[in-house]
């Protein structure tokens, strides 16, 4: 799958910074196409949003 340029460098975003450890594996990991900091933010709610383990 073709990275888009904003998750080439994602990692050093200070809002994804900021995410609990188990959201950012979640986004790298999880095959998910972020272009852009607001996709950034709607991936995270949405995983903050999800029951679950944390």
């Amino acid at each position: 799958m073709a990275q888009s340029e904003f998750m080439k460098t994602m990692e050093q975003n200070e809002y994804f910074k900021s995410l609990p450890p188990f959201v950012q594996e979640n986004i790298v990991q999880g095959g998910v196409v972020v272009n852009s900091e607001e996709d950034l933010r709607r991936v995270a709610e949405h995983l903050l949003a999800e029951p679950g383990p944390h």
